[in-house]
C-alpha cells in the first residue's frame, strides 16, 4: 500500500533538563535515560533510515522533539540538514535553553524556515505543576520568536488539573495569533503516575475542553471528537486519504497523518502511543519500507474497522475517535474511544455541534492553505466564484 504520511515527529533523545511530573518520554527515569542514550540513533542513521526514506514517502514536515532535543550535540547540524533536504522544521523544547542568542542560530540554520513549538498547559501559575517551568519563560520565548521571524505553535496537555484554565490558554494564543493543538494525558512515561487520577474524562471535555475547541479554527484540528460533515470533506479535499483517513487537509485523530519514532528508532502512529505500540525499528528497515511491510500501520489506519460507538459513527472517518484513549482505557486501539460524549444510535445520527464545525472548518481551509497544508481541488479557489462544487464552497467561506 501507497502511504500517505505528512509528518515525521521524531523524540531524538530522552534527555532532558527539567522534570516534568508527567513526562510522556519518562526522563525522570535516570536508568532508562542512560540506557537509552546508549541506543539513540546518530545523525547517520536518523539520515539515512528516516530522512531520506521520509522524503520518498512524500512527508513533508519534520518535528524534533524529546526528552529536550537541543540536548543532542547535533542538534543544530540536523535542523540544518531537515532544511537541506526540503523538509519544513519544527523544533519543540521545554524553552529553557531557547535563548535569544540560540533562537537566532535556530534561524540561520534553518534559513528562518523553523517553527518554534512550546508545550504551555495554562497561562498563569497552574504550568509549573505540570510543565516544571513557569508560564513567563515560555511567553517570553513565544514573544522572542515573533521579534526574529521564527514560526509558533503551542502545545497544551489535558488532564483534569487544566479543565478551568484550558479556555485563558486558547484566547491567549488566539489573541497572538498563534497556533496551539491540544494532547491528552496519558500513562507513558512518567504520565503512569498520574493518569488515573489526572486524565480528562467524557464529562471534562463536553463541559471544559470541546467548547473552545470547536469556536477557534486557529486550533489545528485534530481532536477529538470531530463533528465535520463527511461530505463536507470529500467536497473540500478532492477525496484525498491515506487509506481510509481523510487528509487535504488532515483532520480528527492524528493516527493516519503522524509517523513517530523515540529516540532508539521504534516507530508509532502518534506522539503518545510511542513506547507502547510499535509498527517496527528503523533499524531493521528504513522508515518508508517498514510502514510499507506492516500490518499494524495497515490496521490503525483504517477506519473502517473501528469498533463501538465509533464504528456506527456519522463521523467514523473525519473524526476517528482518539486512537489512544482507546487503546489506554480499553487496551484495543481500534475500540470506541471512551472519553467521546457523543452517543450515536447509528450513523444517520447528526450531532447538534454538526453545523458550528462546519462553519468553523471553511474558515481553516483558508487558514491551512496559507500554511502550505491544503490544497483546493483543481478548479476551486478561495473566493474566486468558480462554479465548481469547490468554489461554491469558498464562495460561502469568503462570504461570512
Amino acid at each position: 500500500m501507497q502511504y500517505r504520511f505528512q509528518v515525521v515527529y521524531f523524540e531524538a533523545t530522552r534527555r532532558c533538563n527539567l522534570r516534568c511530573p508527567m513526562c510522556m518520554t519518562g526522563s525522570n527515569d535516570a536508568h532508562r535515560v542512560r540506557q537509552s542514550f546508549r541506543r539513540e540513533l546518530s545523525l547517520e542513521e536518523i539520515r539515512d533510515r528516516v530522512m531520506m526514506p521520509a522524503r520518498r514517502l512524500g512527508i513533508h514536515t519534520m518535528g524534533w522533539s524529546g526528552g529536550e532535543f537541543l540536548l543532542r550535540r547535533d542538534a543544530l547540524d540536523l535542523l540544518r540538514l531537515t532544511v537541506d533536504l526540503g523538509f519544513r522544521c519544527s523544533v519543540l523544547s521545554n524553552c529553557k535553553r531557547l535563548t535569544r542568542e540560540r533562537l537566532e542560530r535556530i534561524r540561520d540554520v534553518t534559513q528562518g524556515r523553523a517553527r518554534i513549538v512550546v508545550g504551555l498547559n495554562a497561562v498563569d501559575e497552574e504550568n509549573r505543576w505540570s510543565r516544571d517551568s513557569e508560564s513567563d519563560r515560555t511567553v517570553q520565548v513565544l514573544r522572542d520568536c515573533a521579534e526574529l521571524g521564527l514560526g509558533q505553535h503551542v502545545v497544551i496537555t489535558i488532564g483534569k488539573y487544566n479543565t478551568r484554565s484550558f479556555e485563558k490558554t486558547v484566547e491567549f494564543c488566539v489573541r497572538h495569533n498563534i497556533a496551539y493543538n491540544r494532547s491528552p494525558l496519558v500513562p507513558r512515561g512518567s504520565g503512569a503516575g498520574c493518569f488515573s487520577g489526572m486524565a480528562f474524562d467524557r464529562d471534562d471535555l463536553e463541559r471544559y475542553f470541546h467548547p473552545a475547541l470547536r469556536r477557534h479554527p486557529h486550533g489545528y484540528v485534530s481532536y477529538t471528537p470531530y463533528f465535520l460533515s463527511p461530505e463536507l470533506h470529500a467536497q473540500a479535499s478532492g477525496g484525498v486519504r491515506n487509506n481510509t483517513v481523510p487528509q487535504n487537509p488532515s483532520i480528527g485523530c492524528w493516527v493516519g497523518s503522524w509517523l513517530t519514532i523515540n529516540a532508539e528508532g521504534d516507530v508509532s502512529a502518534c506522539p503518545v502511543l510511542l513506547d507502547a505500540l510499535s509498527g517496527g525499528n528503523v533499524r531493521d528497515k528504513p522508515i518508508d519500507e517498514l510502514v510499507g511491510s506492516s500490518t499494524f500501520f495497515a490496521e490503525i489506519t483504517d477506519r473502517s474497522r473501528l469498533k463501538g460507538r465509533c464504528g456506527r459513527c456519522r463521523y467514523q472517518y473525519t473524526c476517528g475517535g482518539c486512537r489512544a484513549m482507546a487503546f489506554y482505557h480499553g487496551g484495543d486501539y481500534m475500540g470506541e474511544d471512551p472519553t467521546c460524549f457523543f452517543d450515536p444510535v447509528d450513523r444517520s445520527t447528526v450531532s447538534e455541534h454538526e453545523e458550528e464545525t462546519n462553519r468553523v472548518f471553511r474558515q481553516y481551509l483558508l487558514v491551512a492553505r496559507s500554511a502550505g497544508v491544503y490544497q483546493p481541488p483543481k478548479g476551486g479557489q478561495p473566493g474566486a466564484g468558480s462554479p465548481s462544487p469547490a468554489g461554491r464552497l469558498y464562495g460561502r467561506t469568503a462570504g461570512r
